[in-house]
């Protein structure tokens, strides 16, 4: 008897995942209005933690381009200060290694002033003719020495050979050379660096900034994951017939609790898509109005601003759908009956 009886129910009928997508899918059709409080409270909560990335990222990125026209505006100050203005002269430069960013800043306003020459030893750039190490400087009335590594055996003396008012101007060391022509160059430092106790201060700003972030972050992300939770919680009320329904037709605990995670996933995946555009967008027209469009599009790392963007969405979905655990395993758990017989 057993055992006929276990032939004749045999085994239940799972649905298949497509399914389950399609009806997640036709719920948030069917509840668009509260579907889209749903997402906006997504939103905003992404959009808010963008904007924290992104304009970090931007005041890094402009912080370090300013310091780079900085440096190159005091160096060509300390030029026009010792030989004037270096159009219709002759200019020599010399490069070890590979050149700085504010290197190739200085050299190419220094060729983009139209000297009468400019010969480069090292240098390969437009503008620059090569020269070797002791006629690079011949009839010179500057000499640049540009580059990351150190002169090697070459010395500024034999750089300087023939200059006529031998002033020299040395990136890697921070100093202006300067004197006659038959006495030696004087070391002038031009590059202050800032003392131990300011960079323990400019530590102690970034410390207290990054944290006052994370902070504000972290409570915008919880209030976030609240409102999912909350939207789902009255959602789970408002379909108590429909659920019961389910289950009575055959749906499994399982199901039910599927669809509530699709969902959830779901409206996680759009509002943090365009959470993020949002995010991202805003304080690149702020900052561009603020400075200038060219810097902050400019200097913008975009590989990192892609990196912020994908994790931003990955945890926006992530939080989505952890904010639906409980309200999927309360639907799962609802005794078909009961769910029936309720009124709301």
């Amino acid at each position: 008897m057993g055992s006929r009886m276990e032939r004749t129910i045999g085994k239940q009928v799972k649905l298949p995942f497509r399914r389950a997508v399609q009806i997640s899918l036709r719920g948030i059709r069917i509840r668009f209005g509260r579907s889209l409080v749903t997402v906006s409270g997504v939103v905003l909560g992404i959009a808010f933690l963008m904007s924290n990335l992104t304009g970090q990222l931007i005041k890094k990125a402009i912080a370090h381009e300013r310091a780079q026209r900085d440096t190159v505006n005091m160096m060509l100050s300390l030029v026009r200060a010792e030989v004037g203005s270096v159009s219709g002269k002759k200019i020599a430069v010399a490069a070890f290694g590979a050149l700085t960013e504010a290197d190739r800043l200085l050299l190419e306003q220094v060729v983009a002033a139209e000297p009468e020459s400019v010969r480069g030893f090292g240098v390969g750039a437009p503008g620059v003719t090569p020269a070797a190490a002791d006629k690079v400087g011949e009839g010179a009335a500057l000499l640049l020495v540009l580059g990351e590594a150190g002169r090697s055996e070459i010395p500024l003396s034999t750089l300087a050979t023939g200059m006529r008012q031998r002033v020299a101007l040395d990136s890697q060391e921070g100093r202006v050379y300067a004197g006659t022509k038959d006495s030696s160059l004087r070391r002038e430092p031009f590059f202050g660096k800032e003392s131990d106790e300011q960079i323990q201060r400019m530590r102690q700003q970034a410390r207290a900034e990054r944290f006052r972030t994370f902070w504000i972050v972290g409570i915008s992300l919880l209030v976030t994951v609240l409102g999912v939770a909350n939207a789902l919680l009255m959602s789970v009320t408002e379909r108590f017939r429909e659920i019961g329904t389910m289950k009575c037709l055959g749906a499994l605990s399982a199901f039910i609790r599927t669809l509530f995670l699709i969902e959830s996933s779901l409206i996680g995946l759009i509002g943090s898509l365009v959470g993020v555009v949002v995010g991202a967008l805003l304080p690149l027209i702020a900052y561009g109005f603020a400075y200038r469009f060219d810097l902050v599009f400019g200097s913008m790392p975009y590989g990192l601003l892609f990196a912020s963007a994908g994790g931003a969405v990955v945890v926006g979905t992530l939080l989505a759908v952890l904010a639906a655990i409980y309200p999927a395993n309360f639907a799962s758990r609802m005794v078909p009956a009961s769910a029936l017989r309720s009124t709301v």
